[in-house]
């Protein structure tokens, strides 16, 4: 078998996995149904799980499509070129930048529709959303433009070095990109967050200073506790830990503010301070820099198999091969995400000693959100980030 025959082999087994799961979720999405469980109709009624199970299941169809057209697009420009004789000569660097953007844009704008339907008409359908087609419209165009900027940077950054660096491109790559990543967590919440919110500082004394108890109890220094004007474009409540260094500090929705007791508001904020006591940025930051080691190690075993030359061809067919390799992923992170959450949902249950509030919180979260509180295990697996609320339930009482 010659190394081609490998590389190509692999690549089709790569892309049979993704395609698998994908069927899965669709699979899984169409026989989504309210839950019947008694222990989950003791916290919820049947008309919010009725309503859940129907936005979860519109949701995961219109991510399979998205998923799905993504990938049918960049196969056909793939093939395009594969047959261009032309497209196996060097270019510019000016020029290969040039096209690597329009192919960002071309992709974009076919899945516009998609994410027009699911970012305005579905949230505003299950009243998720408060924004104005224009508002929606210009947060959508600010988000595109950033992604534009780095999936550009990113591939141009790839050809250069390609063409410079025949065999070691991909030592150089992931080091650029381990510093970006860093860079980026850094610089997040000072240049790109203020784009999408209106910031304040939190005015409520008596709240700020229970949050500093716990920053203290949780042996966290943080400098700034900042309120989001999220009730403008949703009706979600949320709050996070953000930044590293000097840009760290605590973001709250004014949802939450406004719509939950004290009490309920500092069991969100204890559970993103666990975040923070078991170190899930700085952990987060290791792992996603060991996973830009390997992928770009695969991405150059695999030009390698597939006798790829330096071309803005090759950059084409890593970048799908990257896309593909991401989702397949996707259960592993989850799988490490969902170790975080159960974590810092420990920490929340230490640091507030009020199991109750815990449970109400959650209720509400899930309500809030639309949440599928009791998934089937495989689509768990798959697709949830966060341990899913019931379960989120159980391990209260499993703690006490």
């Amino acid at each position: 078998m010659t190394n081609y025959n490998w590389a190509f082999y692999v690549f089709i087994l790569i892309a049979f996995l993704a395609f698998t799961m994908l069927i899965i979720i669709f699979i899984s999405a169409l026989m989504l149904k309210p839950s019947g469980n008694p222990e989950v109709l003791k916290y919820f009624s049947t008309d919010f799980l009725a309503a859940a199970s129907s936005y979860s299941r519109t949701v995961l169809l219109i991510s399979v499509s998205e998923r799905l057209l993504s990938w049918i697009f960049m196969s056909g420009i793939i093939f395009i070129f594969w047959k261009n004789f032309h497209a196996n000569n060097r270019i510019p660097v000016l020029l290969a930048c040039s096209f690597f953007a329009l192919f960002i844009i071309i992709l974009y704008i076919i899945l516009l529709p998609l994410q027009y339907y699911r970012g305005f008409i579905i949230e505003h359908r299950f009243g998720l959303s408060n924004q104005t087609i224009g508002a929606w419209f210009l947060d959508f165009l600010k988000a595109r433009a950033i992604s534009l900027l780095m999936n550009t940077f990113i591939l141009t950054i790839i050809y250069i070095l390609i063409i410079h660096m025949k065999k070691n491109w991909w030592i150089a790559a992931a080091a650029i990109f381990i510093i970006f990543l860093i860079l980026t967590s850094f610089v997040f919440p000072v240049l790109i967050d203020p784009l999408f919110y209106k910031f304040q500082l939190l005015e409520d004394k008596e709240l700020k200073e229970e949050i500093l108890k716990m920053t203290d109890r949780a042996g966290i220094k943080v400098d700034k506790i900042l309120i989001a004007d999220a009730s403008r474009k949703t009706t979600r409540t949320n709050a996070y830990f953000t930044g590293i260094g000097t840009t760290k500090r605590i973001v709250i929705y004014d949802n939450l503010l406004n719509r939950h007791p004290k009490n309920e508001v500092l069991a969100v904020i204890a559970h993103e301070l666990g975040h923070w006591k078991y170190r899930h940025i700085f952990i987060s930051l290791m792992i996603g820099s060991a996973a830009i080691i390997l992928v770009l190690f695969i991405l150059r075993l695999f030009q390698s198999g597939l006798n790829l030359n330096s071309s803005i061809k090759t950059v084409l067919i890593l970048f799908i091969l990257f896309s593909i390799i991401s989702y397949i992923a996707i259960p592993f992170q989850n799988f490490i995400s969902r170790s975080f959450e159960k974590q810092s949902d420990y920490a929340a249950l230490q640091l507030t000693k009020d199991p109750q509030t815990q449970i109400n919180m959650f209720k509400k979260l899930a309500v809030s959100n639309l949440s599928n509180v009791d998934p089937h295990p495989v689509l768990r697996f798959i697709i949830f980030s966060h341990p899913p609320i019931m379960e989120r339930i159980n391990n209260v009482f499993d703690n006490l």
